[in-house]
């Protein structure tokens, strides 16, 4: 018998996350858009209630949580602001994430149990002005200078640059391609981490996304991340994890949008009648919350697949790794078309008064585009789902 439902404790954890983050981001969240502020305080309730560590195991200082609850927690703050689940997306989707799978013990005891605890925050540093989709031709490099290597390029499009203590980066130390990646830990302060320009943007306003570099950074060997010549798995790996939190945070926001449509549909009085009552208006409701079921199920049974796996990643089969790529990237595909789909047609819906400031879907609007676009863009992700069904055919 195959279960669809969720557990009284993750009904229980639903309910939780839910009131706080009705009392605590809600009433923030049009404004931080507006004023392009990062949310600080906020964030740092979050870390307070276990929230930046719901994936970190319970002996560094997180819930300890598995994926499902992860993304029972990336869904309800997708209902409630973009920006934030990029900010968490970013920090413990891609950041803990790496350092929960390939961190040393050393490791995980330092960063792991800062960044649990929101004493730190992480942005992951991989694209480069001319290396976003191609990952494997970033050009940063890492020398070897005794025991430490020193780092030099730059770094585009980092999610929490401006407010990170902890930065994960990638940088070439030999070769071509994937085998000669490496990824470090570096440290707010280092010498030679400067920030430059701070994109502004038309969504997420309330997440920072700065232009880095690095000039001769010096790093110990000792925060090699995963070891020498392994970043680019690194990052994969890290990036299947941000790949489904992206689909239940689409899914969250997918779900307020219909929300807010039906709330409108039954207020909004047009030709004597409310607009609900109009089989043009049930038609598009209709097509909103069959994609959005749809991908409801999709996405928590990726997670509970992806929670099978266990933590180590040198523990799985090959045939496991390579599924849960493609289930990930099918997820993070379908639930960012999703969200744009419903929050699109929600805004139909409310006519002229959802084009304007006043309206919630105006700023869902304005986020939903960049769900299409990072954590890998749609057209990636499907190159990556045709390769695999070429490759190992369909099951």
């Amino acid at each position: 018998m195959i279960s669809f439902a969720f557990s009284e404790e993750q009904q229980l954890l639903r309910r939780s996350i839910r009131e706080f983050l009705e009392k605590e981001l809600r009433p923030v969240s049009a404004e931080t858009d507006r004023d392009a502020r990062f949310p600080a305080e906020t964030i740092a309730k979050m870390g307070g209630a276990g929230y930046l560590g719901t994936i970190v195991p319970e002996k560094y200082g997180g819930a300890g949580f598995g994926k499902v609850e992860y993304c029972i927690l990336m869904e309800e703050i997708g209902r409630v602001d973009a920006s934030v689940a990029t900010i968490l997306g970013a920090h413990s989707s891609l950041g803990s994430s790496a350092l929960l799978y390939y961190g040393n013990e050393q490791q995980k005891q330092l960063y792991l149990r800062q960044a649990a605890a929101g004493e730190k925050i992480i942005s992951f540093n991989l694209s480069e002005p001319e290396a976003g989709s191609d990952a494997k031709s970033i050009k940063t490099t890492a020398v070897r200078d005794g025991s430490c290597f020193r780092i030099s390029g730059s770094k585009m499009w980092a999610t929490n640059g401006r407010e990170a203590g902890i930065f994960i980066v990638f940088a070439r130390t030999g070769g071509r391609g994937a085998e000669g990646i490496t990824a470090f830990i570096v440290e707010r302060g280092a010498k030679g981490l400067t920030f430059g320009r701070e994109e502004d943007k038309m969504g997420i306003r309330g997440s920072s996304t700065m232009q880095l570099f690095y000039d001769d950074v010096v790093v110990d060997g000792g925060n090699v991340l995963g070891g020498v010549g392994n970043g680019f798995k690194v990052a994969m790996t890290s990036l299947d994890v941000g790949r489904l939190s992206l689909s239940a945070a689409s899914l969250g926001m997918a779900g307020r949008a219909i929300e807010l449509a039906i709330s409108h549909a039954r207020r909004r009085v047009q030709f004597g009648r409310p607009i609900g009552e109009l089989q043009a208006i049930q038609f598009k409701l209709a097509d909103m919350g069959m994609r959005s079921r749809a991908l409801h199920y999709l996405v928590y049974a990726t997670a509970s697949r992806a929670d099978g796996l266990g933590p180590n990643p040198a523990e799985w089969k090959r045939s496991d790794r390579e599924e849960m790529t493609r289930d990930c990237a099918i997820a993070k595909c379908s639930a960012s078309e999703t969200a744009s789909f419903c929050v699109d047609e929600s805004l139909q819906i409310h006519g002229g008064i959802g084009f304007t400031k006043s309206s919630e879907i105006e700023r869902h609007y304005r986020d939903a585009r960049i769900y299409e676009i990072y954590e890998g863009t749609n057209e990636i992700q499907r190159l990556l789902i045709g390769r695999d069904m070429i490759g190992r055919g369909w099951q």
